[in-house]
C-alpha cells in the first residue's frame, strides 16, 4: 500500500524547490503569490497551475491537488515560524 501522504508532502517540496521558496503567502495560509523560475514570473494566479503541473507530473488526480496545496502551505508555514 502507498502512504499517500509522502507522496504529497514529496510533490509539495517540489513545488516549494521549483519556486525557491519564492512563495508569499498570508498569515491565514492563503498563498498570494508565486515565482515560477521556469516561466521567470511573479504571478497571483500561477501558485495552481504550477502545483497542478507537478502534480501531473507525479501521476496524481485533479482531485489531489487540493492535498498537495495544503501541504505546500503547512511546509512554508512551518519554515517561517
Amino acid at each position: 500500500m502507498v502512504n499517500f501522504e509522502k507522496i504529497y508532502k514529496k510533490v509539495a517540496l517540489r513545488v516549494i524547490q521549483r519556486c525557491h521558496g519564492e512563495i508569499k503567502i498570508t498569515k491565514h495560509g492563503k498563498i498570494l503569490e508565486v515565482y515560477d523560475l521556469k516561466r521567470h514570473i511573479w504571478s497571483k494566479g500561477l501558485a495552481g497551475l504550477i502545483i497542478k503541473e507537478e502534480c501531473k507530473d507525479a501521476d496524481l488526480k485533479d482531485w489531489e491537488t487540493a492535498n498537495v496545496r495544503s501541504y505546500v502551505i503547512q511546509e512554508l508555514l512551518a519554515k517561517s515560524d
